[in-house]
């Protein structure tokens, strides 16, 4: 072996082995640790009410109603919200995005199974919404889910 020196007697290798074998058992423990910590952190709370009517996303929160179309235009009950290029951008991603988690065979909801594919839609959706919140005034309350 080049490079590596050989252990001189039986203790000193007894000794290498006994750090090597703490040292890969920490490991495994920690990641152990780590996923049972990812998993119990994919925990949602479910906050309003979204659904998809007609191709239109229906955001409700109990208070306000908006609906967000296909095209990313927002709109409070009849009236149409101003928007700026990159806000309606932003509402047509997260449009796509909620109309696919809703309609698929198994949607994104309080009734879902929990894994890591979901906790991973999850977490884009909350990083979305969170994104909306930021730069369009009139949802910085909305929020569908967290984590």
């Amino acid at each position: 072996m080049t490079g590596l020196k050989q252990p001189r007697n039986k203790l000193q290798q007894h000794t290498i082995s006994g750090v090597f074998f703490r040292t890969v058992s920490a490991a495994f423990i920690s990641l152990a640790v780590l996923g049972v910590s990812a998993l119990q952190a994919c925990e949602p709370t479910w906050h309003n009410q979204v659904s998809v009517e007609q191709g239109a996303l229906s955001l409700n929160d109990g208070k306000h109603a908006f609906t967000v179309n296909a095209e990313g235009k927002l709109y409070f009950g009849v009236h149409r919200v101003a928007l700026n290029a990159e806000q309606q951008q932003v509402l047509l991603d997260y449009h796509q995005l909620m109309v696919a988690d809703l309609t698929q065979a198994s949607p994104v909801s309080a009734s879902s199974e929990m894994n890591a594919d979901l906790c991973q839609k999850i977490a884009k959706r909350q990083q979305q919404e969170q994104h909306i919140q930021s730069i369009i005034p009139a949802l910085k309350a909305w929020r569908s889910v967290t984590l």
